[in-house]
């Protein structure tokens, strides 16, 4: 699997077909803590990436802030979700949280649906505890 930025993603002939199944935009935020939400964590290394085609897509990289958050991250996904909607569509992303001192790796699976802000609780427990 070939790592890439999605802005050279976009260059490739695997982006309008994925443009096209995610023509809007959903939104992230992420809040990484510990002792059960008490105590934010800052500075936990955020990696958003997606495999398409024999890539893995780096859609975002960034750190948590002093209160454990990162707000709008925003993401490519299928069109608005409606009342209609049986099953509306979404795109799944692989969210990663690395922090020295807490567990290796956090590693989560995410939906993105279009124009819907989505919260993603990071609970991270430092190493050698029973948190």
């Amino acid at each position: 699997m070939n790592f890439i930025l999605y802005e050279d993603f976009k260059k490739t002939n695997l982006y309008n077909q994925f443009i096209l199944d995610n023509p809007d935009v959903g939104y992230l935020k992420i809040q990484a803590f510990t002792a059960y939400g008490a105590i934010p964590i800052d500075d936990v290394d955020v990696l958003i990436t997606k495999d398409i085609g024999e890539y893995k897509v780096i859609f975002y990289e960034g750190k948590t802030d002093s209160e454990g958050i990162i707000s709008d991250i925003m993401l490519p996904a299928p069109k608005t979700v409606t009342a209609s909607d049986v099953e509306p569509s979404y795109t799944l992303y692989d969210l990663t949280c690395v922090s020295r001192g807490y567990e290796t790796i956090k590693n989560y699976s995410i939906g993105m649906f279009g124009d819907v802000r989505v919260l993603q609780y990071v609970k991270m427990r430092q190493e050698n505890s029973n948190d």
